[in-house]
């Protein structure tokens, strides 16, 4: 694979957007699925429970149901077995009419005419019906619908048409060519006929229902839609968002106890009775006035209970399905759904957020805790919405596109993030300090393998005296003494986060804001050399007692800016940096010989901070072989805490002779520079200086010179 790609495919950024793109792809296939969808309708009946009692139905539908103890009773009383003579509902649709009721609405198949009974003839009871039908002008009957095969018989004749519904936006047409639908007697006289049938999910269970159907081409209405149409459709027109299939809002539990009004049919019929008899009706009459009375069965037995969200709680009678149809349209409590591009984005944002997190955070459990933190707050977000706002956003492909995107990221961590951390491991273990490493390797992006320009201070350290040292040891005991010796400089270098660059024989060198940028790199750099030369005093003073030969350290600073990288042949290479100012730090180790100094920076280092901390003393202007502007170098002679006043008079007195020096005012500059060696036997730099004073007084420098000394050794 050529290394730009490679490097594309591991950039952190690349991987954040494809570990997104990926969970969402792999997410759109999982909610596709049977299974996904299975938990999208699962999640939604919890949805459902949530919203429980946050909205009412509409108070002005009622339910009469036949249930068992209506059962029992008339077949207790009257030797009345199921199916029922037609004239209990003669008896029950006169006296709701009576009472005023807006609609009666029959959940029944009459589609096959009454029986004799020895108490009564079927064709008897069936023209009463029909006549109660006719005289009350508001009642509704119930078709079902199927399909011909060619072993059936022929259904039955609908004089019911809808003709065309306008008003709903039909998405998916439900298609049928045969009717089972009430005797022509009773549709004669029937204010309206809707469809009962009910459309479970996959799972089995009612949460949407066609308030539209097609028999043979033509559109029929759902029983609540029709019943809503020809009631309240002038008084409340539909709201826009209406569509069929309709996406019932289930209010709550079902059943006698739940969130409808129910009655036992028995104590209608009882009432109906004693109504006509003159007689105080167990049930008033203004109990229905103005209502729409839907008459259905909860019984077991009759076979008409559904699976709905909260069939958990009770089950769900038939009957109350098409209640809670008509109160939804009533009420305009109409669930929106989330449309699909939509929902796309808020997963590909999801996605998104989760794979900055992986990427972002420094290890697994971080990320994890951020995964399920954004999910929880996706799921508390679109409860809310469903809960206030009746807008129902689906919860699996989003969750999905998160959890999915999660594992992408922390694959794709694990093996570009692990590889890049190896790589770290193996680059700086050795040389860097292992907290360093730590922050390294948690984020790979901090450090450019490939090679960037930054700005850095680089150190260079070499022993003085080591000539000697080497001579009076053997191999192994030298070996022990570079071991120790470096072991120390490590310490030391690590404490104050520098990066060793390499060793070379006796000398080493160290980086500072490097890998990991730091702008305080300048005085860490001068704090570790500080301390590193006072721990190698102690070190000689030691080695002194023992009669071991002496050594000292020389050491050089610079800063700048230079070119750091992975840098070498395609067998070896090291993460190093190379440029002027890397190779300016070397000389200025090397000059410290010249002026009997053991520790030198450039003016590049010497800003503010380091000044503050340490007292540094003007040493020279110095112009390196090969280039065109001088630097002012300086020694860092100790910390300001720990300077003297014979000290500071003495780097007073040293950079006012080193005025006169330039001004070309010899005697004048022998003479203060002869003041610290009568203080101070021991300080080369004076001594050097005023051997040049002596012989510039011989043989004056040009008219042009600056005061600048021009170095032309390493």
């Amino acid at each position: 694979m050529p290394e730009s790609l490679k490097k594309l495919l591991f950039a952190r950024n690349i991987r954040i957007v494809l570990s997104a793109v990926i969970g969402v792809l792999l997410a759109w296939g999982v909610a596709l699925t049977p299974v996904g969808q299975r938990v999208e309708m699962n999640a939604l009946d919890i949805q459902f429970r949530f919203a429980q009692g946050t909205r009412t139905p509409d108070s002005s539908v009622v339910i009469v149901t036949i249930d068992q103890n209506s059962l029992q009773y008339f077949k207790n009383n009257g030797r009345i077995s199921w199916p029922w003579p037609r004239d209990f509902y003669a008896l029950t649709t006169d006296f709701l009419a009576r009472a005023g009721a807006e609609a009666v609405v029959f959940d029944f198949h009459f589609n096959e005419p009454d029986v004799d009974r020895v108490t009564s003839s079927g064709v008897e009871n069936d023209s009463l019906f029909a006549a109660a039908i006719r005289n009350a002008g508001n009642v509704f009957l119930s078709a079902q619908l199927t399909s011909q095969t060619e072993e059936d018989q022929p259904g039955d004749s609908l004089l019911f048409r809808t003709g065309a519904v306008s008003s709903v936006r039909v998405t998916e047409s439900v298609r049928f060519d045969k009717t089972y639908a009430p005797l022509i007697p009773f549709q004669d006289g029937a204010k309206g006929i809707g469809v009962v049938n009910v459309l479970p999910d996959e799972d089995g269970v009612c949460r949407r229902v066609p308030l539209v159907y097609e028999l043979n081409g033509v559109p029929l209405r759902t029983l609540g839609f029709e019943v809503y149409e020809r009631t309240a459709g002038q008084r409340a027109p539909l709201p826009d968002a209406v569509s069929s299939p309709h996406l019932v809002y289930w209010y709550g539990r079902g059943g006698p106890d739940g969130v409808f009004r129910y009655y036992s049919i028995h104590a209608l019929i009882l009432s109906a009775m004693k109504d006509l008899q003159g007689m105080t009706p167990d049930i008033s009459p203004d109990a229905f006035r103005g209502m729409t009375v839907l008459i259905g069965s909860n019984a077991p037995g009759l076979l008409d209970l559904r699976p709905t969200p909260f069939t958990y709680l009770e089950p769900y009678p038939g009957v109350e399905i098409h209640a809670t149809v008509l109160s939804n349209l009533r009420q305009g409590h109409i669930i929106r759904e989330v449309p699909a591009a939509v929902l796309v984005l808020i997963g590909l944002l999801l996605a998104a957020a989760v794979s900055v997190m992986s990427a972002r955070f420094e290890n697994i459990l971080s990320s994890t805790l951020g995964m399920v933190a954004a999910v929880a707050l996706f799921l508390v977000v679109s409860n809310q919405l469903f809960v206030r706002e009746l807008v129902w956003l689906k919860a699996v492909f989003p969750a999905a596109s998160a959890l999915l995107a999660y594992v992408a990221a922390t694959a794709w961590n694990f093996a570009t993030e692990g590889r890049s951390k190896r790589q770290i491991q193996r680059i700086f273990g050795q040389f860097v300090n292992p907290t360093v490493v730590r922050q390294l390797s948690a984020n790979p992006e901090k450090v450019e393998l490939g090679g960037e320009e930054v700005e850095a201070s680089i150190m260079f350290s070499d022993i003085e005296g080591f000539t000697t040292i080497s001579e009076s040891k053997k191999p192994k005991e030298l070996v022990e003494f570079l071991n120790n010796y470096f072991s120390t400089a490590s310490d030391i270098f690590f404490k104050h986060e520098g990066t060793i660059d390499k060793f070379i024989g006796d000398a080493v060198m160290v980086q500072f804001g490097i890998p990991l940028k730091n702008p305080d790199h300048r005085v860490r750099a001068v704090r570790a050399a500080y301390e590193f030369s006072q721990t190698v005093r102690a070190m000689t003073a030691a080695a002194r007692e023992r009669g071991e030969p002496v050594f000292s350290t020389r050491i050089g600073i610079n800063t700048g800016t230079m070119v750091v990288g992975y840098i070498g042949g395609r067998t070896k290479k090291e993460y190093t940096v190379i440029g002027d100012t890397v190779n300016l730090a070397s000389r200025l180790e090397g000059v410290n010989k010249y002026y009997g100094t053991s520790l030198m920076v450039s003016e590049a280092t010497a800003d503010d901070r380091v000044r503050d901390e340490f007292l540094l003393r003007e040493m020279d202007i110095m112009r390196v072989k090969g280039k065109h502007h001088p630097i002012k170098i300086y020694e860092v002679v100790c910390r300001r805490s720990e300077v003297t006043e014979a000290l500071l008079k003495k780097v007073q007195t040293f950079e006012s002779g080193l005025a006169l020096y330039r001004d070309r005012q010899w005697n004048d500059a022998i003479s203060l520079f002869n003041t610290i060696l009568k203080q101070e036997e021991g300080d080369p730099a004076s001594r050097m200086y005023i051997g040049r004073c002596e012989e510039y007084r011989k043989h004056p420098p040009a008219a042009e010179w600056d005061g600048v000394y021009v170095m032309t050794g390493k």
